[in-house]
């Protein structure tokens, strides 16, 4: 008993000591590596010691070798992810061979053996048992997504990512939740006009995740073992096409503690790698508008009297291939071989695909209608507005005043004679007129939608990637890999070229323009075995994402000049070397409630966007084997250099003037207790022919390219002790550091709302260049168990655990401190303070005849220094005594292999957030300043960035799982969660900014306590891959003529399908949540996508008067039920004259094969008129044909 102690004491001593010596290599630690474990028994059961064991890489032919413990336990770590034998060897026995061994990603796989007496003359019994489908060694949730799956499941756009939603607990927001940064500069703030850096499969939603209600920032990608995030929205950097992945892993709930930085989940995903055959492939992908199924918005207009439909067509391409097996290479020079033979050594393995699409703008496929001025407006005559037979009272200078509906006023307080403002008497504005000129003339009748236009989209893009792997020698083994993936992508103006009258084209349409990305990365790694119980695993990675955004205009980017403000009169506006194209300028055609015309389709932009990310990465981890005991050290540093230049965060490098209560009313308060005058005609059109000062406007520059980089530093250690043969413990403690973000030349500052102050970066600052204090205290233990002891074979597993985790949420965030002064400066106004100390930059009347000022950089504040914070000025605070986002995952869960290959699981999961980002207007309000809501006594927005979020997930998880056998394959999830927060992060489905993504009221956050943005009580998942039974080699007719195989052989049938409830909302008025009656109201089923009927909504709900905020619960609502069945159909065609590997594939895929209705969040705004309506749609019925080629 003593000498058993002092064993384990030692051992615990040499980890201890190991732990600290990993500290001094490179490191950071998470692999894709698998282990396989077992045990070894006589046939009584009882251990056999020193037994050798043998896995061996079927594709490559690499070994490994170990030798059993005194326990009779072994452990083979650090193995690539892949198929094994296992081969068993003792004196004294038969030796036993397990032929095929599936060693998944991050997997620690039981491989138990029980031998024979014997082993005469070397006889090896076979073992033709499969691995068990229970994980009984750790206890971390998750799924393996195989290779087969990958290819084989239908996918739209081959985004891999959409498979992750097969795992219980993972759904996927509204398509485009991770918006643009604000103000327009890469789109709109709604779903369908966002546009980011995941503009890389933006249709399918890019990599956007949420894990157990984790936000999707809050996620960890690693390929090959190498870090994968790119360094500004915590997004996927390089999408490997699905021919080159082998598999991937989604880890949902308490990762070991090798894996850090994610409060939701973890995907791991491994490269192809080549093996001693040559294997590859060549495949095309087509879509094409007549075989898709058109939006079902066409019924819905034409129900509703449409004037006519358009429908736009839509091609896309995916072509590629891969190919992989042994390096041969020619010797020079004398004696030996003519060449070198790579089998069992060195391997390559190449993929390229490429995607050339022309699709409608925005998905959706038909024509849309905005407004643009009549041909009477745009020179000043308003007589069509006039509603007859109507009166109210409007608010005028001279007192109230009875007039019809639809009046415009001259800046005398009196209406103008007919509606017509030439009758005023006052010269109107030259740039005015120019402008609205220069708008195309109605395509429609009337004054609303009355221009339709039919945008385009065009992408393209293309990918490379090259993997090497060589085995030295039988200790040293390595890998690396190089990708490249470029793409274009062009988005058609709203107004087509050479449809202005005056021949200055406008730029419109949020997202218009051209974008372009670049992500570049390489990977490599080394294995040394030191001993067959001590393996060091070396792993370096970097990746590069270049994402720009050339707007129209800008760079002459769509054939729009980069003068047109100039060539319309605008002054003041294309002032600096990115100040091209047209000031962002919105135009309302009537205000106070008679708003029967609309606004005008928005022209002009923020300003241009330009981002790039340096990722490097350095890993390593070293094993120890000790006993029953598998030891893991090391740490983690990544290193994220980032440099960006946007127009847009700036509050529109040109301006971004608003004549009018913007869309939603969302200005709306800018207009109160201003009477009908000089200052408001009661039409935006007729104030800005007016030449009156807008409602709105904002501008700024940001002062850039900036250069800003942060480190992430973690040290971890574990041990996966398995106590007896039915019990393993997972035990580890992991430690992080965030660094924030430091600029390269100190160009940024933090606002102190305490003594409205703003504080250079410096050597000398409170808080030094970063300009907080970083948290180091973010120690995370984990403690998981397995137990396998409730039945015999080992076929019920109960697994459970806890761990917390520190993580990362939009790492580039922090960086727009550089938007502060004295690197940025920017001003934000509005027509209550023009001309006053709030607003010093601007006169209380200005238009763009007049011109208004560019904001320029005070060069004159050093490093270091604090000064006085400019007056009227859009400010960021970054709390400087940050607290990193921390999670509390733990789950319990069931596993039963009920039959030869079928697995049922079940499983408790919850995870809390703490200390979660949560980005806050502390100064102005949405609804225009309510009393008792605002921290800062400041008119301009102060974007307080603060992590003191909160977040609840619990959620039930099930899982049937098949293993493939018999030609079929399944993997289905059902969860019942609920999933609550107080805020949802920088990014909301109700838009973007501090305002839309805050607190109601950021004094009482508590109040916003509610259902999440990203809540889904119920979804289920089913996806399967089977191989009809009939024809040659299958179930039925194994021996069927080749002309009767031809025609019913080879067929196979796949599907995904995914049914979950659909997205809350809120309902709110002008910005705040509405007030809610006793009654609910009746739905509306008149047109399909309408929640309420107009008529009955003043039962339930009703703006609560103002300034004040209503009675209603965040997202009490719910919107319609989403349904995604998608399948394909594949011929597969043996050719064996060319060679048995051979084989042609012709598939049909449909996407939404049901042509079911998927729509976002219905419009919850009680200002808005399309109120209780969701006609914004995701992808009706598309279909896809393919042929591959297989070798």
């Amino acid at each position: 008993m003593f000498t058993q102690r002092k064993t384990i004491s030692l051992s615990r001593l040499a980890a201890a000591f190991l732990f600290v010596a990993a500290f001094v290599f490179p490191t950071i630690a998470q692999s894709n590596k698998g282990t396989i474990v077992g045990t070894v028994t006589d046939p009584n059961g009882a251990v056999l010691k020193d037994a050798k064991v043998t896995a061996t890489n079927l594709a490559t032919g690499i070994s490994h070798e170990v030798m059993t413990s005194d326990d009779g336990t072994y452990t083979i770590p650090s193995l690539e992810p892949g198929n094994y034998s296992v081969k068993i060897e003792a004196s004294g026995f038969q030796s036993a061979n397990v032929e095929e061994v599936k060693l998944e990603t991050n997997a620690r796989q039981p491989v138990d053996v029980k031998l024979t007496v014997g082993g005469v003359g070397g006889d090896t019994v076979t073992v033709t048992a499969e691995a068990p489908l229970v994980e009984s060694e750790t206890s971390v949730r998750g799924d393996l997504i195989t290779g087969r799956q990958v290819t084989d499941l239908p996918i739209p756009q081959r985004n891999f990512t959409l498979l992750a939603g097969l795992s219980p607990g993972v759904t996927r927001p509204a398509v485009g939740v991770l918006g643009g940064s604000g103000n327009f500069s890469n789109g709109s703030g709604s779903p369908q006009g966002n546009s980011t850096e995941s503009t890389r499969f933006r249709e399918s939603g890019g990599s956007v995740l949420v894990i157990n209600g984790a936000r999707p920032t809050n996620n960890n990608f690693s390929l090959d073992g190498v870090d994968n995030n790119e360094g500004q929205f915590g997004q996927i950097a390089t999408y490997p096409p699905p021919d080159a992945i082998a598999e991937f892993k989604v880890e949902t709930s308490v990762a070991q503690a090798e894996s850090g930085r994610a409060g939701g989940g973890i995907i791991s995903a491994t490269y192809k790698s080549g093996g001693n055959d040559v294997h590859g492939t060549l495949y095309e992908f087509y879509q094409g508008r007549f075989a898709s199924a058109v939006s079902g918005n066409v019924a819905d207009q034409l129900e509703r009297g449409a004037r006519s439909v358009f429908v736009t067509n839509f091609v896309t391409h995916q072509y590629g291939g891969t190919v992989g097996g042994p390096v041969f290479l020619p010797r020079f020079g004398e004696g030996g071989k003519s060449y070198y033979n790579g089998r069992n050594r060195t391997f390559f393995f190449v993929s390229y695909e490429a995607q050339r699409n022309s699709t409608p703008a925005f998905g959706g496929g038909e024509f849309a209608f905005v407004n643009v001025p009549t041909a009477r407006m745009r020179t000043g005559d308003f007589g069509e507005l006039i509603q007859p037979g109507t009166s109210r009272t409007y608010n005028t200078i001279n007192g109230p005043i009875n007039a019809p509906r639809g009046t415009v006023f001259c800046p005398t307080g009196t209406p103008a004679p007919a509606n017509d403002i030439r009758n005023c008497g006052v010269a109107l504005s030259p740039a005015a007129l120019n402008t609205l000129q220069a708008y195309p003339l109605p395509t429609e009748p009337g004054f609303e939608n009355n221009f339709r236009r039919n945008r385009k989209e065009k992408y393209n893009r293309s990918g490379l990637g090259i993997r090497g792997d060589h085995r030295f020698s039988d200790t040293d083994s390595f890998f690396i890999v190089v990708n490249r993936d470029e793409s274009v992508r062009v988005r058609d103006n709203n107004f087509p070229s050479g449809s202005s009258p005056t021949g200055n084209d406008l730029p419109s349409g949020f997202g218009a323009g051209e974008e372009f990305g670049d992500s570049r990365g390489i990977r490599l790694g080394e294995t040394h075995t030191f001993s067959p119980t001590v393996i060091n695993d070396f792993r370096f990675g970097v990746n590069r994402v270049e994402i720009g955004i050339n707007n129209p205009g800008i760079n002459g980017a769509l054939g729009i000049s980069p003068n047109v403000s100039a060539n319309l009169g605008h002054r003041g506006v294309n002032v600096c070397g990115e100040c091209e194209g047209v000031v962002l300028l919105g135009i309302e055609e009537l205000l106070n409630g008679d708003r029967n015309g609309g606004q005008l389709e928005f022209i002009g932009d923020g300003g241009p966007f330009y981002f790039l990310s340096n990722n490097y990465n350095f890993a390593n981890s070293l094993t120890w084997v000790k006993g029953s005991s598998t030891f893991k050290f090391g740490g983690d540093l990544r290193v994220r250099q980032n440099s960006n230049f946007d127009g847009g965060r700036a509050g529109g490098m040109k301006g971004n003037v608003q004549y009018g209560t913007g869309v939603g009313g969302f200005l709306a308060g800018n207009y109160s207790g201003i009477p009908i005058g000089p200052r408001d005609s009661g039409s935006g059109i007729a104030n800005f022919l007016f030449g009156q000062s807008p409602a709105f406007i904002t501008r700024g520059t940001p002062g850039g390219p900036y250069f800003q980089s942060n480190k992430e530093v973690a040290f971890f250690g574990q041990d996966d002790w398995k106590v007896s043969p039915n019990l393993t413990l997972n035990l580890g403690l992991r430690w992080d550091l965030f660094t924030q973000p430091t600029e390269r030349f100190d160009r940024q500052s933090n606002y102190n709302p305490a003594n409205d102050t703003l504080t250079r970066a410096g050597e000398n600052a409170a808080n030094g260049r970063d300009l907080v204090k970083s948290d180091k205290n973010n120690f995370q233990p984990v403690v998981g168990f397995a137990y396998s002891g409730l039945r015999d074979d080992k076929k019920l597993v109960i697994r459970g655990g806890y761990r917390m985790s520190y993580a990362v949420d939009i790492p580039g965030t922090p960086g727009i401190l550089s938007v502060n002064p004295p690197g940025g400066a920017n001003f934000t106004c509005n027509l209550q303070n023009y001309g006053t100390a709030s607003c010093p930059q601007l006169p209380a009347l200005f238009n763009f005849d007049t011109g208004y000022p560019f904001p320029a950089e005070n060069i004159t504040i050093q490093p270091g220094q604090s000064f006085a914070a400019p007056a009227g000025t859009s400010l960021i605070f970054l709390d400087p005594n940050i607290k990193n986002e921390l999670f509390h995952q733990f789950n319990m869960t069931v596993q039963y292999e009920f039959s030869p290959n079928w697995l049922a699981e079940a499983a408790y999961v919850g995870n809390r957030g703490r200390n979660l980002l949560v980005v806050q207007n502390i100064g102005t309000t949405s609804g225009g300043g309510i009393p008792g809501s605002r921290e800062v006594a400041r008119t301009a927005t102060v974007t307080a960035i603060r992590y003191i979020g909160e977040s609840w997930y619990d959620g039930l998880q099930t899982k049937l799982e098949k293993r493939y056998s018999n030609g079929l394959s399944i993997l289905s999830g059902y969860t019942w969660s609920r999933a609550v927060d107080n805020a949802p992060g920088a990014f909301c489905l109700g838009g973007t900014g501090p305002s839309a993504c805050g607190f109601t009221n950021p004094l009482q956050p508590d109040l916003d306590k509610g259902t999440s943005d990203f809540d889904v009580p119920h979804r289920l998942t089913f996806a399967s891959v089977w191989d009809i039974p009939f024809g040659r080699g299958r179930r039925y007719g194994k021996d069927m003529g080749s002309g009767l195989n031809a025609l019913i052989g080879g067929w196979q049938f796949n599907n995904n399908v995914t049914i979950q409830s659909g997205p809350p909302f809120s309902i709110t008025a002008n910005g705040t949540r509405a007030s809610l009656g006793s009654s609910l109201g009746s739905g509306c089923k008149s047109f399909e996508g309408q929640i309420f009927c107009p008529a009955t909504t003043p039962v339930f709900a009703n703006d609560p008067g103002g300034p004040k905020f209503g009675n209603s619960g965040r997202n009490i609502f719910r919107g319609s039920r989403q349904e995604f069945w998608d399948a394909s159909l594949f011929k597969n065609i043996h050719v064996p004259a060319i060679s048995e590997a051979f084989n042609m594939q012709l598939r049909v895929q449909a996407y939404n094969v049901l042509n079911h209705v998927n729509r976002f969040r219905p419009r919850g705004d009680l200002g808005d008129s399309l109120f209780g309506t969701d006609t914004a749609e995701q992808n009706r019925r598309q279909l896809e044909f393919s042929f591959k080629l297989l070798f």
